[in-house]
Parts: C-alpha cells; sequence; structure tokens
C-alpha cells in the first residue's frame, strides 16, 4: 500500500508541474502573436530554447502514465537506437520543429541622413527616394528615415538612394545594405551655397521706367543691364536678408547711392536721384 501511494504522488507531481510549464509556454506563443512582426526575429538560440521546453514538457507529463524506454545497439555511430514512451515525443517535437524552423521573410532599413560630410549636422525635412524592388520614397523626421518589410534577398546588396532636400544637391548614391539587416545606413548630402534672384525695376522722379541703366551692387562685385523697360534682375550667392550697397549709372554718371535688403519676395524699386 505505501509503494502505491507513494507513485500516485510521483504522478501528481508531474502532472502539476508540466501544467505549471504548458501554461508558461502558452503564455510566451500568445506574447509573440501579439508581437508577431518580432516573432521572425529570434535568435537560434531562443528558439531552440523554446523548441526544447515544450518538448520537455509534452514528454514529463507522459511520463505519469506512460514508460520511456531507450535502447542502444551497435559500434558508435553505425549502431541503432530505438526509443519509447515520452522520450520518442520530445524527439519528434525537436526534430519537426527544427524542420519547420521560422525564418525571416523581411527586415527594416533604416536610414541616417547627414547635412555634411561629418556627422554634426542631421537632415530634419525632405523625401528620400530608394530603388529597390520598385521606387520608393519616405519622408526624413528628425534625420532618420526607415524602409519597413524588405525582402531579405536585399541585405548585403547595393542599392541607389536619391535625396530630395531643399538646399541640398539631389544627387544619387548607391550604398550596401547590411547583412544583419540591423545596422543603420549612413547617408550624408552635399549642401548647395546660398543663393537667391531678386528683381527690380529702375524709375525716374516722376516713377517712370528709366531704360539701359547700369546697377551695381557690392562695390562693382556684382553688375548688370536694366531693360528697355527698366527691369533688371540678379542672380546672387547670398542669404535671403543680406543688405548691400547699391549704385545705379546712367551715361557713366552716378544717379542712384544707396543700400537694399535682397530678398527674392520682395522686388526692388530704385528711383534715381536725378537725370
Amino acid at each position: 500500500m505505501p509503494n502505491q501511494t507513494n507513485k500516485t504522488v510521483s504522478s501528481l507531481s508531474w502532472v502539476i508541474i508540466t501544467g505549471l510549464g504548458f501554461v508558461l509556454f502558452v503564455a510566451a506563443a500568445v506574447i509573440l502573436m501579439i508581437f508577431s512582426n518580432k516573432a521572425a526575429n529570434l535568435s537560434p538560440q531562443v528558439y531552440f530554447f523554446l523548441l526544447v521546453f515544450v518538448g520537455l514538457i509534452a514528454s514529463g507529463f507522459l511520463f505519469g502514465a506512460l514508460k520511456a524506454h531507450a535502447k542502444y545497439s551497435g559500434k558508435f555511430y553505425g549502431g541503432t537506437l530505438s526509443l519509447g514512451g515520452p522520450a520518442v515525443i520530445l524527439f519528434l517535437i525537436i526534430y519537426f520543429g527544427l524542420k519547420l524552423a521560422p525564418t525571416a521573410g523581411s527586415f527594416d532599413a533604416k536610414f541616417i541622413v547627414f547635412g555634411d560630410t561629418t556627422k554634426n549636422e542631421l537632415v530634419n525635412s525632405g523625401l528620400l527616394k530608394v530603388l529597390l524592388n520598385k521606387p520608393d520614397s519616405a519622408r526624413i523626421e528628425n534625420g532618420v528615415v526607415t524602409f519597413t518589410e524588405l525582402p531579405v534577398s536585399l541585405l548585403g546588396k547595393p542599392i541607389t538612394v536619391t535625396p530630395s532636400v531643399a538646399g541640398y544637391y539631389r544627387q544619387s548614391q548607391q550604398l550596401t545594405i547590411p547583412v544583419d539587416g540591423h545596422t543603420p545606413i549612413e547617408l550624408h548630402l552635399k549642401k548647395q551655397p546660398d543663393s537667391l534672384t531678386v528683381s527690380g525695376l529702375v524709375v525716374d522722379l516722376q516713377g517712370q521706367p528709366v531704360p539701359n541703366v547700369l546697377i551695381v551692387l557690392a562695390n562693382g562685385l556684382y553688375k548688370t543691364n536694366a531693360d528697355q523697360l527698366g527691369n533688371f534682375s540678379f542672380n546672387l550667392p547670398i542669404k535671403d536678408g543680406t543688405e548691400l550697397p547699391v549704385r545705379v549709372y546712367r551715361d557713366n554718371k552716378l544717379r542712384y547711392n544707396n543700400t537694399q535688403i535682397f530678398s527674392p519676395k520682395t522686388p526692388l524699386t530704385l528711383q534715381l536721384t536725378k537725370l
């Protein structure tokens, strides 16, 4: 009688232990399904651990009802192995689990866009166009662009990227996607020099257009002539709001001498003091 009692307690203990383990495994499975976008990125070590864990749970649960046995005969690797009972369940789960192990079918490529050759300035606006299997584009936010669910066949392959950012050259670059699929890809843009186009009109004291006069900026650094209607324009390598000295000559005589603030938003009107 005592022996039978010990056997009953032992079997019940197996059921309780494996039952708790099964609950923990189900909880882990639910968490993985909720975060299914990350499930494919499980490392082989973690996946193998979970696989062995569920195999042991299934086998341990059956130990209370079945008798496990294993028999080996032969010489080393050329021999035969005979398994029975819960041990078979354990090895079957591990075998088919490894055979059907999930593989990552996609990855996310992260680009960090710098506004110079160093890493001191991030680009915070504009678009980044990428030529993958098909053209794609995404907005640059806080210097970062992420393209999601790219096929793993692109890992380690060169791709063509084209930035579209105001104030920077739109030059295509060829970059290589890291093999691991996790390392950010750095993109360094080349900044365009400041420039703006300013237009204006030359008039006399009565407000009538004055044709064919010479307009000189910045003490002779920039020059142009007004047309027959007194209109003129400059394309200047300066920032919006820059103030420069302006002189206007008519018949080689100075008719206007003052400073002006240059902006493409506000056309200039230069009124000659005398003709």
